[in-house]
């Protein structure tokens, strides 16, 4: 027995050395990015119609596939593919999935809550997200906006969509310096609910925690062909696929792009009236 719980403690050793490790050796970089999405593109046997960069790049016959969020402040040139990233992220696809098969029954509500860290994200970063994954999540356009922002650092904001659903977005950029962004979405029915994170938890889970000498680490994968990237970089990755594979996306993208530039920018100003505003 007591060589047997040796045994065991031996093994756990291994076990948070392996994870320390393997936190270190997430930390990917942009070359990393394009050498994975360059690998799906030749298991897939997908041909890119012309180069591409994962970051900005000012060669024009070169394409920039980037968030949408980035090109918010420039004029969009025609080899700028702004991304809708996180639509191909599981838990949106399933939660669009529940609203569209009416899985629960007239969905009437959406409170989304997204916090995130001034290094990494801007209050316009965040609301350009949240209001793309409300009309992508709700089937549906935005109609109207009111909303209130303290210090560009916070806002709360009430929308409506064209299906007459009301949703309620609550943003910030007051985490700590390198905290991964926290986010839940919930939706709420005539006839069930609905929500992006487990019952009764506030904040996203981890598969695996570890607690050292070193400090805590945390261990998560979730996609199997694209191990040890983040989820914004599986993110990145995995929309720049779709928009080669399917280059027809891009187009639309784009003219979502505008409307959510055109969003966030109603937003503020909306703020700065203190008075709704209206889509014509």
């Amino acid at each position: 027995m007591q060589n047997m719980w040796k045994n065991i403690c031996h093994g756990l050793n291994i076990f948070k050395s392996e994870i320390a490790i393997t936190e270190i050796n997430m930390k990917k970089d942009n070359k990393d990015i394009e050498k994975a999405l360059t690998g799906l593109l030749e298991k897939y046997n997908i041909i890119p119609p012309q180069p591409f960069r994962l970051y900005k790049d000012s060669n024009p016959d070169v394409i920039n596939l980037l968030p949408g969020y980035v090109f918010a402040d420039l004029k969009l040139e025609i080899n700028q593919i702004p991304l809708l990233a996180w639509r191909v992220r599981r838990k949106f696809v399933e939660l669009k999935k529940i609203v569209e098969d009416s899985v629960i029954e007239n969905a009437c509500l959406f409170r989304f809550c997204c916090m995130g860290s001034k290094d990494k994200w801007s209050l316009s970063s965040l609301l350009y997200r949240e209001m793309d994954l409300l009309e992508f999540i709700g089937n549906g356009k935005i109609i109207s906006v009111q909303a209130v922002i303290t210090g560009e650092q916070a806002s709360n904001v009430i929308l409506r969509l064209d299906t007459n659903a009301l949703c309620s977005i609550e943003a910030g950029i007051q985490m700590p310096p390198d905290t991964p962004l926290i986010d839940r979405h919930e939706i709420i029915a005539q006839r069930g609910v609905a929500s992006d994170l487990v019952v009764d938890t506030n904040v996203p889970q981890s598969s695996i925690y570890c607690y050292t000498n070193e400090g805590e680490f945390r261990y998560t994968d979730t996609d199997m062909e694209l191990y040890g990237f983040d989820d914004l970089q599986i993110d990145h990755i995995r929309s720049a696929f779709q928009v080669l594979k399917n280059p027809d996306l891009s187009k639309q993208w784009q003219l979502q792009h505008k409307h959510l530039v055109n969003l966030v920018r109603m937003v503020f100003e909306s703020d700065s009236k203190r008075e709704k505003m209206i889509l014509n």
